[in-house]
């Protein structure tokens, strides 16, 4: 492996980025971690083994902060769900140092007065005993006869790439190679934002697929999803999924989320409730602390009870922050020594000695001044990837550990890690072998991840797009050449056309045509693959008006070919400004960065 590259052969060379490039760094500036609160917490909820459920209580050590004697009063409330936008509360139940807490209850608010004022808030979400659960894992765990069957446990973080872990949270990521994870540091993006990326993982389909079977806009078209979640909980797994942000989740921001349920324990009720009754903060338009704690740290400490929870059954969780990396290239900073304290909390539990743990993101950041530079680029496609194998998975299968190593430094995708999981289910012996459970259904060439991958893999054996593909090496081109202009202007029709179009032309008469500004970054590649010496690639910034807004986009050019055939334009060309004005007239998410509404 050359030097300053993470993956090299024929058809794919990814540059290995310096993280702290100039570039990079002039807007990266660390924050320091703050408490959401002075004092501590003066309810805590714990689950009691002997009467398995879960008892609130008040704590006696965090009591005498609050000053109160003997006029402290208590109250709490359960939260239930009505659906995905709407919750109620029970009445309030008073309480004195503690209660047991009904195995209904999937979590509560608790309020406290003195003399009348209240002087307390909180919320606790917990994962209570239920029947119906415990009935389907007994009976899988009957048919393993003690055969040791993993768990899965999936912590993913949005827009952090590679580079950006480890130039934001050093810590987290020296902790990661210190303590044997496997990295794949040739994971690419398939798409450009969260949703199309997390579909390919968690169902196997690309955005076009996802919309034409799991469509987000339609009531129950995610319910009957084929969510990989369904799959473990079908052979008997318990399962659970939690996300914070709940206005910009993946599967709510313009979207009809679940009708049901989707998994055993949804985290999406309690923090709905919490943002709204537990005050906090807003950092960068997103929901910071969130009462005692942050709300990422809601997130982690609820999959960090459901690993414990479940510890000696199989259990299968994904749980996912937008609120401290969504934004800002620096923000995440703030929780590097929180990240690398909960894996080390993982390790202490004894999550770490039966569970498969894959820590993760989905993509780079995707706006903001970094963006528009070559690092920006490159980042924002290759986001991170960690891998833990519990021990006595290695010691049975060793060719597990030697694929990982293997497959370090070549090209693998979220198509991958879908194989992966189903790779992993497979091996609890509770089903057919991986080839009965199906690929990945929109990229037939990839497979798992516990297999050695292809060394020669290019983007278009793993179905990534040329506008997504990290395998080029661009060089910088003339910006005032007529050529660009002409490409440029092109882009910006198809962007017209794609808008007039769009819905059978119902949003035709919402959005004015955009015009071409000003071509600001132009690159140009010859990639390894392509053979016809016409055929030429480019890498195009331009900003359009009348709604001053940055596009990126890839087009591949072939100047021999008549007019109409000479020019491909890879994927929508995404928008870099990502701060700007959402439309009013438009509440489409794939049509949104285009639209400037007609006055």
């Amino acid at each position: 492996m050359p030097r300053n590259y993470l993956v090299y052969n024929s058809h794919c060379r990814i540059s290995s980025l310096n993280p702290y490039k100039w570039e990079v760094m002039r807007h990266f500036n660390p924050i320091a971690y703050n408490h959401c609160k002075t004092r501590p917490p003066l309810t805590q909820v714990r689950y009691d083994l002997s009467t398995q459920g879960y008892v609130l209580s008040v704590d006696p050590i965090a009591f005498p902060s609050y000053n109160v004697g003997n006029t402290l009063s208590c109250c709490y409330q359960d939260v239930e769900r009505i659906n995905e936008t709407n919750v109620s509360l029970t009445p309030c139940q008073a309480f004195t140092t503690n209660a047991q807490l009904s195995n209904t209850t999937d979590s509560i608010i608790v309020s406290c007065y003195s003399e009348k004022e209240q002087i307390y808030i909180n919320g606790h979400p917990t994962i209570p005993e239920r029947q119906a659960v415990r009935i389907r894992l007994n009976q899988w765990a009957h048919k393993d006869r003690g055969r040791r069957v993993p768990s899965v446990l999936m912590i993913g973080i949005d827009s952090i790439s590679r580079v950006n872990l480890i130039r934001a949270m050093p810590k987290t990521a020296q902790y990661l190679y210190d303590n044997d994870w496997f990295e794949l540091a040739g994971y690419n993006k398939i798409d450009d934002n969260t949703f199309p990326n997390i579909m390919a993982l968690m169902v196997g389909y690309n955005l076009s697929n996802a919309m034409k079977h799991c469509s987000p806009y339609k009531v129950n078209g995610l319910d009957k999803c084929d969510f990989i979640w369904k799959l473990f909980k079908e052979h008997g797994y318990v399962t659970a999924y939690g996300e914070d942000a709940v206005k910009i989740n993946t599967f709510n921001y313009l979207k009809k989320g679940f009708q049901q349920p989707p998994v055993d324990y949804y985290l999406r009720p309690y923090l709905s409730a919490a943002e709204k009754l537990l005050g906090g903060n807003i950092v960068l338009g997103l929901p910071h602390c969130v009462g005692f704690e942050t709300e990422a740290e809601h997130v982690y400490n609820y999959a960090l009870e459901f690993a414990k929870r479940y510890r000696n059954d199989s259990f299968f969780g994904f749980f996912w922050t937008n609120t401290h990396s969504h934004s800002d290239i620096s923000q995440t900073s703030s929780m590097d020594d929180y990240l690398r304290g909960y894996l080390q909390r993982l390790v202490s539990q004894g999550t770490m000695e039966h569970s498969i743990v894959v820590f993760f993101s989905d993509h780079g950041l995707r706006f903001g001044p970094t963006r528009a530079t070559w690092s920006g680029h490159v980042e924002e496609r290759l986001p991170f990837l960690f891998i833990w194998l519990p021990p006595f998975m290695r010691k049975a299968h060793p060719e597990f550990v030697q694929a990982l190593q293997q497959n370090r430094n070549r090209l693998t995708t979220p198509y991958d890690l879908h194989i992966t999981l189903k790779h992993i289910l497979s091996l609890s012996g509770r089903i057919g072998s991986l080839q009965s459970l199906g690929g990945a259904k929109d990229c037939p060439k990839c497979q798992s991840l516990l297999q050695p991958v292809t060394l020669s893999r290019s983007c278009e054996d793993v179905a990534i797009a040329d506008h997504w593909c990290t395998c080029w090496d661009f060089q910088k081109y003339d910006m005032n050449s007529n050529q660009l202009t002409y490409l440029a202007e092109r882009v910006v029709n198809y962007i017209n056309d794609y808008v007039s179009n769009f819905d059978n032309g119902s949003l035709a008469n919402l959005c004015e045509p955009l015009s071409l500004g000003h071509i600001q970054s132009a690159y140009k590649a010859q990639p390894n693959e392509i053979d016809d010496s016409d055929m030429e690639m480019y890498w195009l910034i331009f900003d359009t008006s009348p709604n001053n807004a940055y596009y990126e986009t890839t087009v591949r050019y072939n100047r021999s070919l008549p007019e109409k055939d000479n020019m491909l334009i890879s994927r929508s060309p995404s928008r870099l400004d990502g701060y700007y004005s959402k439309p009013k007239c438009v509440k489409v998410f794939s049509i949104e960065k285009y639209c400037h509404c007609r006055r």
